[in-house]
């Protein structure tokens, strides 16, 4: 290759480092000198080193020292760099949308739409009742929303939120009458029993019954389906609940091994069960934990699917990341664009087979096309216009990636002993012992979000309480399904023991005559099973309960409540504080009044007057406040003010500005949603 001047590329790359030659060597304990200076005694671990809820640690710099082994190459094992030589640089990774629209017809047109505009597969959720995913009864319905799709060129994967077992033989029934070949097509029946009883908390079943019964399906597929899989462990339910990322990799590697055993009772042998493995993980808006925890992922199953005697060639299962629902907004929906963005970006260079994006108006209802055109266009850019998959694990060799890579997997292995150690994964639920263990981390992370150490921009961090209302689609699924089937349909004669495919071969067969998935549940139904079953949090629930809270009042009041910043001194004096508190407070939808400043208490009490605030607080320096602050507190108190705030710590004169009125302190670190909730109750008894 030549350049401009026509000296070769290598020469110029020569002479670049030939210049950092005339640059001093660094060391990492010279660098470490120069943090002391900059930290002046303030601990290196409590400043610079951060660490995630699973508690590793995170330095600010890693170096060569750091990565202790060497994952080899992409394509071979332990598969940690990719389960292929190429991985996803020459065709990209699989554009992946999302689909549940209750009305099979709406769906449709959806799903065309989207796959007309880059997508190349699908997720269709589906579930009878059409709570959940499109109400899928019959035939009828599967044809309806799958019509005009080329089932040969774009994959399906189910996720079924009901009878999987009945939706399972139906769709696959739909294809026979397609005409398709069983060759000729790719899919996912999406069963992941064990996913569904952590989210439901109820199965129609026993356990047992529902594994043997996977079993059966899983064995059918196996035999019919060459390119197709039954098996999709997701991890969704788990990291919505508020699981960390070892906890999430732990509880998919379980329930894996648990479908193992139980499919490899049916007679199937282990290298077809691992072919009819998958995975779905969540990716977050945390860059560096999605790379590591789907790189990590890989690794954890090759060695799972190793330790169970799986050759070579079938210690890998393609991973689809979802992005996290828990991240998703419903103030400031237009965020969420940024927090896909920066999680399709992570599972992309993670090497991820398929990547699909929520709508940034999903956590608001049914998403809209300007959603579902973006989330689609976000992959597309970051695969044409930046390129994101063109190098074959781009996280491969950075100190960082790999050092976290292996400390998620090593967390992940140990918290997959435990459940093991619990009796595998279905009596892990059943105990309760998978829910208390993430209450654990869902609760200390929810102290962080309340004291915004885990900040989220536009909700707890700079919000706007005069954002418009953004819109969403909320489907009258009542008048839905008045269109549907609204009974069991067909009769089935005694079914047969679940095992190496006789009763998914049944019902297929089944659906043939004109059973649908309502009457096949009936047939399948016997004693149910319980739990409690894990909660379903979005990060930002509790502010905008409290932002829900304030459009409340608005309704009742005419106007959001009001809080005046009651700023005194110069511009220079308040800025900084007043800007604190403006945040602070209309992160619970408290409308902030900026005051003008000065000095004189009197004037600051006739503009709380003016204001139409119900609450005040004190916004200066602390020199100020030593002089002004008690009597700025008195003068609020006496003009009305229901509650007086300081932006700041009360320091040594806590007790007197107490005494003089001041009934709290804001500052960085402090219980942020409980001052809020409180100032609520005090505005809802104004």
């Amino acid at each position: 290759m030549r350049v401009a001047d026509g000296r070769s590329q290598a020469s110029t790359d020569d002479e670049i480092l030939a210049l950092a030659a005339d640059f001093p060597a660094a060391s990492e304990e010279a660098w470490l000198k120069l943090i002391e200076k900059v930290l002046a005694g303030a601990p290196f671990d409590k400043k610079l080193v951060s660490r995630t809820y699973d508690g590793i640690s995170i330095k600010p710099l890693y170096t060569k020292a750091d990565w202790h082994a060497d994952d080899g190459f992409p394509g071979g094992a332990p598969y940690t760099r990719g389960t292929s030589a190429l991985g996803t640089s020459q065709s990209g990774w699989d554009i992946r949308q999302v689909h549940g629209h209750p009305d099979p017809e709406i769906a449709n047109q959806q799903i065309l739409e989207d796959l007309e505009g880059g997508a190349t597969s699908i997720i269709l959720r589906v579930d009878p009742s059409g709570a959940n995913g499109v109400a899928v009864r019959s035939l009828k319905d599967f044809e309806t929303v799958l019509k005009g799709v080329l089932l040969d060129l774009a994959p399906i994967v189910l996720e079924p939120n009901g009878p999987s077992v009945p939706l399972s033989a139906v769709f696959m029934h739909m294809m026979t009458a397609r005409g398709l070949k069983p060759d000729q097509v790719c899919f996912n029946l999406g069963t992941d029993p064990l996913g569904t009883f952590a989210a439901a908390g109820k199965l129609i079943v026993p356990m047992d019954v529902v594994l043997a019964r996977m079993s059966d399906t899983t064995a059918y597929v196996a035999k019919t389906y060459p390119h197709a899989r039954a098996l999709n462990v997701k991890s969704i339910v788990y990291h919505s609940a508020g699981a960390a990322e070892a906890q999430e990799l732990g509880c998919v590697m379980a329930t894996a091994v648990e479908y193992l055993r139980a499919v490899v009772k049916t007679g199937l042998d282990i290298d077809a069960a691992c072919g009819q493995m998958a995975f779905t993980l969540a990716a977050d808006a945390d860059l560096f934990m999605t790379v590591a925890k789907i790189r990590a992922a890989r690794k954890l199953w090759g060695r799972v699917a190793e330790a169970c005697g799986a050759s070579p060639e079938k210690r890998t299962a393609p991973i689809t990341a979802l992005t996290a629902p828990r991240m998703m907004s419903q103030r400031d929906p237009w965020v969420n664009i940024l927090r896909t963005t920066m999680a399709c970006f992570g599972a992309g260079i993670a090497g991820a087979d398929a990547v699909a994006v929520l709508p940034f108006d999903s956590a608001l209802g049914h998403p809209r096309e300007l959603g579902r055109r973006i989330a689609r266009n976000t992959q597309i850019i970051l695969q044409e216009e930046t390129g994101a998959n063109k190098v074959v694990d781009a996280a491969g060799g950075a100190y960082l990636f790999e050092t976290l890579t292996d400390k998620v997997s090593e967390a992940a292995w140990a918290f997959f002993q435990d459940i093991e150690r619990a009796g595998g994964m279905a009596k892990a639920l059943m105990s309760g012992f998978i829910g208390q263990k993430i209450a654990t981390v869902q609760t200390e992370r929810a102290k962080n979000i309340a004291r915004r150490k885990d900040a989220l921009t536009g909700v707890s961090e700079f919000p706007n309480v005069y954002e418009p209302t953004t819109a969403a689609d909320h489907p009258d699924v009542a008048s839905i399904l008045k269109k549907r089937d609204q009974s069991a349909v067909g009769t089935l004669s005694k079914l047969p023991e679940p095992a190496d495919g006789p009763l998914m071969d049944m019902l297929v067969k089944a659906s043939n005559d004109g059973v649908n998935v309502l009457a096949m549940a009936q047939a399948l139904a016997g004693t149910p099973i319980s739990m409690t079953p894990l909660p379903r949090v979005r990060a930002a629930d509790a502010f905008e309960h409290l932002r829900d809270q304030a459009d409340t009042y608005k309704a009742k009041h005419g106007a959001l409540p009001k809080i005046l910043l009651a700023n005194i001194g110069r511009a220079a004096d308040f800025t900084a504080r007043a800007s604190f508190a403006k945040n602070f407070f209309e992160a619970g939808g408290i409308e902030a009044v900026m005051g003008a400043g000065g000095d004189d208490p009197v004037a600051i009490a006739k503009e709380f007057g003016a204001s139409g605030a119900g609450l005040a607080v004190i916004c200066s320096t602390d020199a100020i406040y030593a002089d002004k602050a008690a009597t700025m507190a008195q003068a609020l108190k006496t003009a009305g003010a229901t509650t007086v705030y300081l932006a700041g710590r009360g320091g040594k004169a806590e007790n007197a500005l107490h005494a003089a009125g001041v009934a709290d302190f804001i500052y960085m670190g402090c219980d942020v949603l409980a001052m809020l909730t409180s100032a609520h109750r005090t505005l809802a008894a104004r």
